[in-house]
């Protein structure tokens, strides 16, 4: 017979387990894509079932010219199609510009919290004269 201590432990063990952070393998999805002056390139993540929040590293290589840097905006969406609107999460201060200097490259770690099931990233170059070269990893945070 099982005795209720035995039974206190092992709920123990089990909810410890159940709370511990846990993190996706960090997955690189942008490798050395260069982005025209004052463009954007987005990528939608869609692989968010059972996370809390993306975290994603972006390294940007920057011209000697440049006088602007790179914009990391996300965009919610329920059904992988309607995202919100790029001055809706302006306002909502869904973006993170990242730290610049002219012929420099800069990497920055951007926390985002997912609250829909898909999230769609947009990197924009502020920089209306000149292209940025970037890298971005992403991993998924429980």
């Amino acid at each position: 017979m099982v005795g209720i201590e035995s039974i206190k432990k092992a709920i123990r063990e089990t909810v410890s387990i159940s709370l511990q952070p846990a993190r996706s393998n960090a997955e690189q999805v942008l490798t050395s894509e260069t982005i025209a002056a004052g463009n954007v390139k987005d990528f939608v993540i869609s692989d968010t079932n059972g996370y809390s929040a993306v975290v994603l590293t972006v390294k940007a290589s920057y011209d000697a010219s440049a006088t602007a840097g790179v914009r990391i905006r996300w965009l919610y969406s329920p059904d992988g199609t309607n995202f919100d609107s790029e001055d809706a999460a302006e306002a909502e201060g869904q973006y993170n510009d990242l730290t610049f200097d002219s012929n420099s490259t800069k990497i920055e770690t951007v926390l985002i919290p997912i609250f829909q099931p898909y999230v769609k990233v947009q990197v924009v170059n502020l920089d209306t004269s000149y292209p940025v070269t970037v890298d971005v990893w992403k991993t998924l945070l429980r």
